[in-house]
């Protein structure tokens, strides 16, 4: 089960996402690595180190808990091999 700090924390970073796709109209899909400027701005993390290790880590946190479904406005695609997170805006249907 998660703890309220990191259910807040898949809050912020959805909001930073939404925000980010909301500025970038003609972007449709981000590395979920290239976000962590953002995010460290956002006072999600403090730093990065190893290009997205914090991130990485609390994505397979979420995973783990089967609580990637706190991500509102994007959803997370995993290769078969390796995990390649990436941030997909959606569309409206």
């Amino acid at each position: 089960m998660l703890s309220e700090y990191n259910i807040q924390k898949a809050g912020t970073i959805d909001q930073i996402v939404f925000d980010y796709f909301k500025l970038h109209p003609k972007v449709k899909e981000i590395q979920a690595k290239d976000l962590m400027e953002d995010f460290i701005k956002g006072g999600v993390f403090s730093k990065d180190y190893k290009d997205g290790l914090p991130l990485r880590d609390f994505l397979k946190k979420l995973e783990d808990n089967d609580s990637l479904d706190l991500f509102k406005q994007t959803k997370l695609i995993r290769k078969v091999e390796n995990k390649y997170w990436f941030f997909v805006k959606r569309t409206k249907k």
